[in-house]
């Protein structure tokens, strides 16, 4: 009762939910955030780059594009997506538009929660948390984005933390913007030449100032929260137990994720493998074509660097 007092008295809070398109997958998802939200404010932030999003039946949006990040001095930096590398991005440009919050919950489209929203940005607050993110995946050392940390920060102080679903105070949030933009003006200057990914920048900024940071599993059970693979959205009716469940998709976004990083034949051929065992949610139906299709591209790739 005092944690939800706490959000409810002393602190205000935005949740938002994050996408660059609407169908009725996206509608499910965001109606399944909505039954776990009472004090909040529930926004949809969607990125508009490639053209705008229709049918978003909400009376809270935030339409950005890349530009809008341009315009706001933020640089065009990092590699592949802008909004991608950047996932920080478009909350500096929520923050600007919406800027009255004490607390800022974001959460990715394929994010699903099975658990009560206000009472964990409730114990945040009684906390005076700044950041939850979660570590999850290889070492430091291994990460796949350390060399776009490195020059920026001490080799000791690197740290890295999913961020699909993460809290910021508001004085965090204000702090992160504003130093981007510090760094932008070093990199206009050539004072640095790396630019961080997201999840670095996030959780390192965060454990170099006096920021209270912590892990998302300090609050919820995790274990059905990484960055990969995904689940089928099917399978939540038994995954009702799980408070955070991510990624979670469709069918065919589903067996698009697993195709895409798992095409090999002799994956699939092998029953006990991981491609194997997910794409055995579905009916085969569902995914032979483009399993073959998948395997046919794979082939022309390896003929052409024959």
């Amino acid at each position: 009762m005092m944690a939800r007092q706490a959000v409810s008295m002393a602190s205000s809070y935005a949740v938002i939910f994050r996408t660059h398109f609407w169908d009725d997958f996206a509608q499910r998802q965001f109606d399944r955030l909505l039954a776990r939200v009472s004090a909040g404010d529930v926004y949809v932030l969607v990125d508009e780059t490639n053209g705008r999003v229709e049918g978003i039946q909400h009376d809270r949006v935030v339409r950005v594009t890349e530009q809008d990040m341009l315009d706001m001095g933020l640089p065009r930096a990092g590699t592949g997506n802008l909004l991608w590398f950047n996932g920080d991005y478009p909350l500096y440009r929520f923050l600007q538009l919406h800027g009255s919050y004490d607390y800022y919950l974001q959460l990715e489209y394929d994010v699903v929660l099975n658990t009560d929203i206000d009472l964990l940005v409730g114990r945040a607050a009684v906390d005076g948390v700044d950041f939850i993110g979660l570590t999850k995946g290889e070492p430091v050392r291994e990460w796949a984005w350390l060399a776009t940390c490195q020059g920026i920060y001490d080799p000791e102080e690197i740290q890295y933390k999913l961020i699909c679903l993460s809290l910021f105070s508001h004085r965090a949030l204000a702090a992160l913007s504003a130093r981007r933009l510090a760094m932008a003006e070093q990199l206009r200057h050539s004072v640095i030449e790396t630019w961080p990914f997201c999840e670095g920048f996030i959780a390192t900024e965060m454990g170099r100032g006096d920021f209270v940071s912590v892990e998302l599993s300090r609050y919820v059970d995790t274990d059905a929260y990484d960055s990969w693979p995904p689940f089928v959205e099917s399978d939540l009716p038994m995954m009702a137990d799980r408070p955070v469940i991510h990624p979670v998709l469709d069918p065919e976004r589903y067996v698009s994720s697993l195709l895409k990083y798992k095409v090999g034949l002799i994956g699939y051929m092998d029953v006990n493998s991981l491609l194997h065992r997910k794409l055995r949610r579905l009916p085969a139906a569902a995914y032979i074509s483009a399993l073959v299709k998948s395997f046919g591209r794979k082939a022309v790739r390896n003929l052409r660097s024959a």
